[in-house]
């Protein structure tokens, strides 16, 4: 390469010889598969994706399949990828393209941007993979990369965001870089939008990035100024609340009582274990107290165990909002957080060592 190739024709050059190029969800233009792996990728590393990508197109190989499905069918297809508005936005977007875009996905970014669930960035990336549309993405990758390449030493904030859209559209892939990199333009963009991600997730990392390597080390200012370890500025750190409640497992043979929470709040539309009694003077066992971290919530569950009978079992079924479940269940179909499907398995494994 040329001291004189811009940033955008180093980066594909680089991605083209030495990027990603075998993950699932590559090699498809299919604006569907794509906006499903971007939605997944948001704040979800790679290969804890790859799984839930493929049990998701298994499950709905199509948006149209997406769309009839029920909620909880789609949260419990879900369930242990975390940030569970995702899923629900996923499910209300896949709705919206199905009912207004005749199950297609729009094709510039400012329309997808109104759908459920995607952002500016997110719509740059499907409209990229998918159309080929010259949009540039700006995740925390990309912001990471940006800020040591152009020196950003400013803190987090929407002033910084602004100069870093600024710098995203500055160092975009142009037809002029197709040009003299010849490659068709669409193949260009394709790369060097996948580039970037490459190279935040590959080299230049959070820390110890691999900077000898790096396609644009020769115009990266935190790296001229050692600084890298430096820049980007650190976030602010938010304050962690801790969270304390009981949760009261009621079992009556192999059922499980469970109730699904409401539309807002921890674990919205999920199915958890009744936080308040429902049976007076039912004699509980007191099991492990369990710490569960979410973003920025610190929970500490202290769960009670309550054996019934048939009837104690009919009472609450009569009087309180639910469902028993079946500990035989091999797989469980409803949308449970994870420390619900954790004691869910220690009661089943329990009893199959009792057996033994």
């Amino acid at each position: 390469m040329s001291k004189n190739d811009s940033l955008a024709q180093r980066l594909v050059a680089w991605q083209l010889q030495h990027g990603r190029h075998d993950l699932p969800w590559q090699n498809t233009h299919d604006a569907y598969r794509i906006w499903l792996s971007e939605i997944m990728l948001q704040q979800t590393q790679v290969v804890t994706v790859i799984d839930y990508y493929a049990r998701f197109l298994d499950q709905f190989p199509t948006v149209q399949d997406l769309a009839r499905a029920a909620q909880d069918e789609v949260l419990a297809l879900w369930a242990g990828l975390g940030y569970y508005s995702r899923a629900r936005n996923l499910h209300a977007c896949a709705q919206r393209v199905v009912d207004e875009f005749g199950g297609e996905f729009p094709r510039t970014p400012e329309q997808l941007q109104t759908l459920p669930g995607i952002g500016v960035s997110t719509a740059a990336a499907i409209a990229v993979f998918a159309y080929a549309y010259p949009a540039p993405i700006l995740d925390g990758n990309v912001k990471r990369i940006l800020s040591r390449v152009y020196g950003i030493r400013a803190a987090p904030s929407a002033a910084t965001d602004k100069i870093l859209w600024a710098n995203a559209h500055e160092t975009l892939f142009t037809p002029q870089d197709a040009q003299r990199l010849k490659i068709p333009f669409e193949r260009g963009i394709r790369a060097y939008t996948q580039g970037v991600m490459d190279l935040g997730a590959t080299l230049c990392t959070r820390t110890q990035p691999n900077c000898q390597i790096c396609p644009w080390s020769t115009r990266c200012v935190s790296l001229a100024e050692n600084a890298t370890e430096q820049i980007p500025a650190p976030k602010v750190a938010t304050a962690v609340k801790e969270l304390h409640f009981d949760w009261y497992i009621y079992r009556c043979g192999q059922g499980v009582w469970l109730e699904q929470q409401p539309e807002r709040g921890i674990w919205a539309k999920l199915w958890t274990f009744p936080t308040q009694a429902r049976l007076e003077h039912a004699a509980a066992q007191k099991l492990t107290p369990l710490k569960h971290r979410l973003t920025h919530r610190q929970l500490h569950i202290q769960p009670y165990l309550i054996e019934l009978n048939d009837k104690q079992a009919q009472h609450i079924s009569n009087t309180a909002s639910g469902r028993w479940v079946d500990l035989n269940e091999p797989k469980f179909s409803l949308a449970l957080p994870k420390p619900v499907a954790q004691i869910l398995r220690f009661l089943s494994e329990r009893d199959l060592l009792e057996k033994e």
